[in-house]
This record gives structure tokens, C-alpha cells and sequence, in this order.
């Protein structure tokens, strides 16, 4: 009789643990399908969040949100590099001649006694500005040669860190939950674009012209982890102003830009530099872990068979 009633304890208590389970589970897949309505791609599960857990399932459901992440940005990215050619192609076709011809007229004598001078200037100088603004494309073009390699993560961050692009007056803080892991990726493209993030954060201190001082507590992290899956996380996070509600979704757009002297292919470049890594890069929800930005990078761990590729290289 004591063997049937420890059988049933034994067959209740399990039921009870796969019925808590299946609705943690629910909950979380419930909380990732919000996460993709809201724009939120960087969302990930943590051991903690399914009870008895193994780690195959938490990967297989990161990986999936990685992956469609991923896709999301790859479909973009290729949609504004169509776009953006097409016009940088229509546009000098048109600019050409008619920056040709003014230079012809302004830089005559006779010209620059007419009434007509300065109009024939100003349409020189706007037609030039263009043409500067086109050629800005052409950096965003020509990343696609890049040289991947192996390197340990930490040591390129600690490399930035040191660089002293950060005013005394802002804390940058490096933190590395992580132990000589390694991506495959270019280097110099990496700390490139983690620069430009970076200095991104300290602007987010000096929102217009008017501020000159930084505030006491402004700070700028950049922290490192793992979680159970074969994924590099990287969060650049500031708690500088935040970006506004109705340009979040622009700008990873190639040449928007709300600063008025900004060219508006910083964060386009960062995106394209995780596409060739086969990475992502978003942003966080304002309030995340308590910063009012914060940009999260995606790197696959280093395969073994890119190791030997990279051992032959060398």
C-alpha cells in the first residue's frame, strides 16, 4: 500500500512539475511574440525563466530569435543598398553637368560682374553640397571587402577602452563576463565600429549646441556576456538623453541623421559591419537595465573550423 501511495505522491509531483513548466514556457513565448510585435528583436531567454530547463531548448528558442532578427536585418539592409543606389546613380548623373557648367560660369570674369553671379554661386555651391552628401554612399559601399579573423573579444574592447574617446568627466565602464572567448569577424571593423557607438554615447550628453557641461553621473558601459546559446552579447549602454520615441525605428536608416552637421551613416555602417560577421545590432527599449540607451551586438561564438581557416591564413 506504502509503494502505491509513494507512487502516486511521485506521479502527482511530476504531473505538477511539467504543468508549471508547460505554462512557463507558454509565458515565454507569449512574452517573445510581444517582444517581435513591439520591434524588440534584441529580446532573449535566460535559464531562469523555464523551471527545469535544459539548455537545448533555451538555445533552440534564442537561436530562433536571433535568426529572425538576423533575416529582419539582412532584408533591410538589402532594400536601402538598392534604394541608395539607385539614387546615387540618378543623382550625379544629374549634378554632373550642372556643376560642370556653373564652375565654367563662376570662375568668368565677365560672369562675376553680372547680376546673375551669385544665383549661378549659390546653385554651384548647393549642386557640390549634394554631390559631398552622394559620396558619403560611397563609404557605406565600400565595406564589403573586410578581413575576418580570430580574436578574443576582451582583448579588442580593452583595446577601445584605452583609446581615451571619452571625456574625464563621463565614467566608461568595461565589463567582461566572459573568459578569452572568441569571434570571427574583422577586427579593425569591430573596434571601428564599436568606436562609433561609443562616441555615439557621448552626444547623447550634449543633445544640442547649448549644453557644454556633462552632468555629474553620466556614464557609458559596455558589458559582455554569455547565455546558453553559441552567442558573443555585447550592450553599449548610456544614461545620456534618450533617443526619441519617433526617430527609434530610423536610425539605422543610411543617411538619416538629427544632428545637423551628421552624415547620417555611423549606425547604417555598424549595421552592415553585423551583417558581414553574421551578427545583429539593435536597440534596446529606453529603461533597459536601468540606461536610457542601450545597443546590444549579437556575434556567434568562433567555430572551430573558422580556427583552422584562420591558422592556415596565418
Amino acid at each position: 500500500m506504502l509503494y502505491v501511495i509513494t507512487i502516486a505522491i511521485c506521479l502527482i509531483f511530476v504531473s505538477a512539475v511539467l504543468k508549471l513548466r508547460q505554462r512557463q514556457t507558454e509565458k515565454v513565448c507569449r512574452q517573445m511574440i510581444e517582444a517581435l510585435n513591439n520591434g524588440n528583436y534584441a529580446f532573449r531567454i535566460s535559464n531562469k525563466d523555464i523551471i527545469f530547463s535544459n539548455k537545448t531548448l533555451v538555445m533552440t528558442l534564442n537561436n530562433l530569435l536571433q535568426q529572425i532578427g538576423k533575416r529582419r536585418q539582412d532584408v533591410e539592409l538589402q532594400s536601402w543598398e538598392k534604394l541608395t543606389r539607385i539614387l546615387t546613380h540618378e543623382i550625379m548623373n544629374g549634378m554632373a553637368p550642372i556643376i560642370s557648367l556653373t564652375d565654367v560660369f563662376i570662375n568668368d570674369e565677365k560672369v562675376r560682374e553680372l547680376p546673375i553671379y551669385n544665383g549661378l554661386k549659390a546653385i554651384h555651391d548647393t549642386s557640390s553640397g549634394l554631390m559631398s552628401f552622394v559620396t558619403s554612399y560611397r563609404k557605406f559601399s565600400t565595406l564589403q571587402r573586410s578581413s575576418p579573423g580570430i580574436f578574443q573579444v576582451e582583448e579588442a574592447l580593452t583595446s577601445v577602452v584605452h583609446l581615451c574617446i571619452v571625456p574625464p568627466s563621463i565614467e566608461l565602464k568595461l565589463i567582461c563576463d566572459i573568459d578569452k572567448t572568441c569571434i570571427y569577424a574583422d577586427k579593425n571593423l569591430f573596434r571601428q565600429m564599436i568606436i562609433n557607438i561609443v562616441k555615439n554615447g557621448v552626444e547623447a550628453f550634449f543633445p544640442d549646441e547649448e549644453t557644454t557641461e556633462i552632468r555629474k553621473g553620466a556614464a557609458i558601459q559596455i558589458y559582455t556576456y554569455r547565455m546558453a546559446d553559441p552567442y558573443i552579447r555585447i550592450r553599449i549602454s548610456n544614461n545620456g538623453q534618450p533617443i526619441p520615441d519617433n526617430i527609434r525605428q530610423d536610425i539605422f536608416v543610411p543617411f538619416f541623421s538629427t544632428k545637423a552637421k551628421g552624415s547620417g551613416i555611423g549606425l547604417a555602417l555598424c549595421r552592415q559591419i553585423m551583417n558581414m560577421s553574421d551578427g545583429t545590432i539593435d536597440l534596446l527599449p529606453e529603461g533597459t537595465n536601468g540606461w536610457t540607451t542601450s545597443f546590444m551586438l549579437e556575434f556567434p561564438c568562433a567555430k572551430d573550423e573558422q580556427r583552422t581557416q584562420t591558422q592556415k591564413d596565418s
